[in-house]
């Protein structure tokens, strides 16, 4: 552990990395407060990552009260950019980029926290948090709420499982895509023998796992997209998750076949009642008539709805398919806070930015509804 410093009503334990946090972790984290990309397991590979790779500098902030009470965790790494030296909980790997707060925490505590945060860490101007999901479960995120804090235009999708029968989330797809998909599964099983499979942890077969990262680098190859499997910098980690490195957090790889033939792949991770699917992979050419992708999606939905988990989270990314298959938007945020003069100057650039980017949305949103309403309609002859 290095430094400990107290600001206000809050004490904070600045460590160098996560190992020795585990039961403070443990008791903080939970699925209304956090997604799996905040778990204990994975967050420990991302670290592992960071020091293999010097990507950054790893520095943990373990808020607590006066009474010693653990009460936010802060993940982040240091490093310098556009001439300022920065504090990032964003790393890659990471979707959902969140700092752990306890649920007795309010909007009015964190401007404290944060304060109390940045003033334990010497020699920053900055903390940038990105990808904040505007909730976790039914329960609002109290990060977003901050004046500090901008939409971002990218956002997340999540299907809700708990109590749901499989004609419910079914009946949730929009018709036509329901529609297509029955039709191209039945195809594939007329034409081939269709077989579907899920591993989890260490149960994935090595064989699989080669075969997936070649699958999954000739299908980005052909989209024109980069490989981070194929990325030295997270590579490991990815490959620490597929065989079980990540505690309670588990990495888990569906398989779709036909002839015995693997047409599709699809990698997530999983911790409590969460799952996050994350890196898809599948044949295209003659292959693609029967969009093995979207098959895989709607086979592991449903095998994780039958084993019991609350969602499944098809993240970020404003993807058609995750629409079509009936998923709640979830609003994503990031949130800049500055402790130096300079951070204090970048902070409000950053601001006229955001501010700029929502005028120029309205305009072209108004635009949008002016041309449909002077657009002529055309009478049938």
């Amino acid at each position: 552990m290095g430094m400990a410093r107290s600001e206000g009503n809050w004490l904070v334990d600045i460590h160098d990395g996560v190992d020795h946090l585990e039961d403070n972790w443990s008791a903080l984290a939970g699925p209304d407060n956090a997604t799996p990309f905040q778990s204990y397991g994975f967050m420990r590979l991302v670290f592992r990552a960071l020091l293999a790779n010097h990507v950054g500098e790893p520095v943990v902030a373990l808020v607590r009260s006066q009474d010693g009470r653990p009460v936010a965790l802060f993940p982040m790494m240091r490093l310098r950019r556009h001439g300022l030296r920065w504090l990032y909980t964003d790393a890659r790997p990471i979707d959902y980029c969140a700092p752990i707060l306890a649920p007795s925490l309010t909007a009015d505590d964190l401007p404290g926290v944060v304060k109390a945060v940045l003033a334990a860490v010497p020699d920053v101007d900055l903390l940038y948090c990105n990808r904040l999901p505007d909730r976790f479960g039914q329960r609002p995120n109290p990060f977003v709420r901050l004046p500090n804090a901008a939409r971002l235009r990218l956002s997340a999708w999540i299907l809700d499982l708990a109590g749901r029968s499989t004609d419910d989330v079914v009946a949730a797809r929009h018709t036509n895509f329901r529609a297509n998909l029955r039709r191209r599964t039945q195809k594939l099983a007329q034409a081939h023998q269709r077989k579907f499979s899920l591993a989890m942890g260490a149960e994935i077969d090595e064989s699989d796992i080669a075969a997936f990262r070649e699958l999954r680098a000739a299908s980005t190859e052909e989209k024109g997209r980069t490989d981070i499997l194929a990325q030295d910098d997270w590579s490991d980690l990815y490959l620490g998750l597929l065989k079980g490195e990540g505690g309670t957090c588990q990495g888990w790889l569906a398989k779709l076949e036909a002839d015995g033939e693997p047409i599709a792949y699809l990698f997530g991770i999983c911790d409590a009642r969460h799952v996050v699917a994350t890196l898809p992979a599948s044949k295209l050419g003659a292959w693609k008539l029967y969009s093995p992708g979207l098959q895989l999606f709607a086979d592991t939905i449903e095998h994780f709805r039958a084993t019991g988990y609350d969602c499944f989270d098809l993240s970020i990314g404003d993807m058609d398919y995750k629409r079509r298959f009936g998923c709640e938007e979830v609003a994503l945020y990031d949130a800049l806070f500055a402790k130096t003069l300079t951070g204090r100057i970048y902070y409000l650039l950053w601001r006229l930015k955001i501010a700029l980017r929502a005028r120029m949305k309205t305009i072209a949103e108004t635009n949008a509804e002016t041309g449909k309403a002077e657009r002529p309609i055309k009478k049938s002859p």
